[in-house]
């Protein structure tokens, strides 16, 4: 530890340092160091949002403390998902743009009323030349409506059509790639479009340790198989040229 203290510090003799409130102020240092070292997920939920897409995404990320921390963001303190549970999120909307990853969640008469909502849009300046993107099933309308979407994309089977009359091209698979951006389609398309986001900033490795645990017993090395599969299978639409730029509101629904 001592050792540690000195990289903070430079190479003076470390008895210098032997005294409680230096060791107190190294040991601050150290530990604010540490957290501006993790990586930033938010994942953005409003009233009315589809359950299991926060509370699934939520228990996976939140299983790694050493990596990354996560926060819920929303409009107002508490949102109410669409069974009627209600979050109390850590922070306001505008946290997204100085955050690592960004994932929305979906919700079947949510994401409309969201879209609707005039303080719901205008709060986001992503950046996806420096953020990850993502979303899950209707969330992809909100991609849109921020201009981060283009060509194909994918999202709930229900509203393929919808996102077919905003001019993309809905693809019948549960992860869809461009550069930073990613698109999932099902709820459960979640351990997906996790494990792109945890293997686009690490590795393969990573990315199966931080899914391991929710695979069901028996089935892991299926699962694994099958998440890889689908990961690969995403990047082949992979446009990074066209999607690495900065985004504000589209006028298109």
């Amino acid at each position: 530890m001592f050792s540690a203290i000195q990289t903070v510090y430079g190479a003076q003799p470390i008895d210098t340092l032997r005294t409680p409130a230096k060791i107190a102020v190294a040991f601050c240092t150290l530990a604010l160091f540490m957290e501006l070292a993790l990586k930033k997920i938010v994942l953005v939920a409003f009233d009315q949002f589809t359950d299991i897409d926060l509370f699934l995404m939520w228990d996976i990320l939140g299983r790694n403390t050493e990596d990354w921390h996560v926060r819920i963001l929303g409009s107002s303190a508490i949102v109410r998902s669409a069974h009627g549970l209600p979050v109390s999120v850590h922070g306001p909307l505008s946290e997204a743009n100085s955050a690592d990853a960004v994932l929305f969640v979906s919700g079947k008469e949510g994401i409309p009323a969201a879209l609707a909502a005039p303080d719901f849009l205008p709060s986001f300046e992503l950046d996806s030349r420096r953020q990850r993107i993502g979303s899950i099933c209707a969330g992809a309308f909100i991609l849109e409506r921020l201009g981060l979407l283009s060509g194909q994309a994918t999202t709930h089977p229900d509203a393929r059509s919808s996102l077919q009359a905003l001019g993309l091209e809905p693809v019948d698979q549960p992860l869809v790639c461009q550069g930073n951006v990613a698109t999932a389609g099902g709820c459960l398309s979640a351990l997906y479009l996790v494990g792109w986001l945890v293997e686009s900033w690490f590795d393969v490795g990573k990315r199966r340790a931080t899914l391991l645990p929710v695979l069901p017993a028996g089935q892991q090395e299926l699962y694994d198989a099958l998440i890889g599969l689908s990961i690969r299978q995403g990047a082949l639409y992979d446009r990074p040229s066209q999607q690495e730029t900065r985004h504000g509101m589209s006028s298109n629904w």
